[in-house]
């Protein structure tokens, strides 16, 4: 690293309307979770619905079918950061795209998901 230049790794959401397109229930769900959404991306989504299971009074049957899949995708979420924080990209995309099939997972889930 330079005295004025950075070198970064990171993960972004290049298109947020894609959240959207992709997961639509999950993302109202997400996002409708009072707290300030600066950026609505995938890892802000994932951080909105583990505070969600957290501290919103979602019903326990609701709560009991998300609970496994948001913890997972916290998980991964964190172990996704780490590999980039270690400038391994490879295994960040990998773990991308581990969390990506979470989410379709939970969207699959909220389809059907007992309010």
């Amino acid at each position: 690293m330079g005295q004025a230049l950075q070198i970064r790794v990171i993960a972004t959401t290049w298109n947020p309307d894609l959240l959207e397109e992709l997961w639509p229930r999950l993302s109202e769900l997400a996002f409708s979770i009072p707290i300030n959404h600066e950026r609505r991306g995938v890892l802000e989504m994932v951080r909105a619905l583990e505070d969600g299971l957290q501290f919103m009074p979602w019903s326990e049957a609701m709560r009991a079918a998300l609970k496994a899949d948001i913890q997972e995708a916290g998980r991964l979420k964190i172990r996704m950061e780490e590999m980039l924080a270690q400038w391994n990209a490879h295994e960040a995309n990998k773990l991308s795209d581990a969390l990506e099939s979470v989410l379709d997972r939970l969207e699959r889930t909220c389809a059907t998901c007992p309010q």
